[in-house]
């Protein structure tokens, strides 16, 4: 028997993006327990990223068709910038019509609302509006990358994981 009041196109609608938020959701959780044993994968650079790859820096992530609008505490909001977003090894970079890199180290907060966005607020106040496929997914892929980032920072200054030195004072 046919179900005598057609479903809304509201509801349907809802249902997807519920779909595809419980996708993003688990790809999020899967990744983040693969993080953590394996580390963030390493990714071939596109012919897009391969001129701005910095000495060094490893590419993590891609995301085509990201929209980024950046927006200073009390200035006007500018138009969101559609281009590719990369993750790297050292920060975020999204090509549009120009380029803009942001340091991991400047990130402070991250969220994510709704279907499609990830809310960054970085050191300075400034806040970036990401506009993507799988916003959760990205947060942890960032997330892993800040904390290899510190790691590293880190091994380099000779503090082991614990936050101790490497070598104890004596005396």
């Amino acid at each position: 028997m046919e179900d005598p009041q057609p479903e809304s196109a509201a509801l349907r609608d809802a249902r997807v993006i519920a779909a595809r938020v419980a996708e993003d959701e688990a790809a999020s959780d899967d990744a983040r327990h693969r993080y953590q044993t394996d580390g963030l994968p390493v990714v071939e650079p596109d012919a897009g990223f391969a001129p701005l790859a910095l000495p060094g820096e490893s590419l993590h992530a891609s995301r085509d068709n990201a929209l980024l609008e950046r927006t200073l505490v009390g200035a006007p909001r500018p138009l969101p910038e559609a281009g590719t977003l990369y993750l790297t090894s050292e920060r975020l970079v999204h090509v549009g019509a120009e380029a803009t890199s942001i340091p991991l180290g400047e990130i402070e907060e991250m969220a994510v609302a709704l279907e499609r966005l990830l809310l960054v607020r970085l050191r300075d106040g400034t806040h970036l509006a990401i506009d993507t496929d799988q916003p959760r997914f990205l947060r942890v892929q960032i997330a892993a990358a800040l904390v290899a980032t510190r790691v590293s920072e880190d091994a380099e200054e000779g503090i082991t994981p614990s936050g101790q030195p490497a070598i104890q004072p004596t005396g």
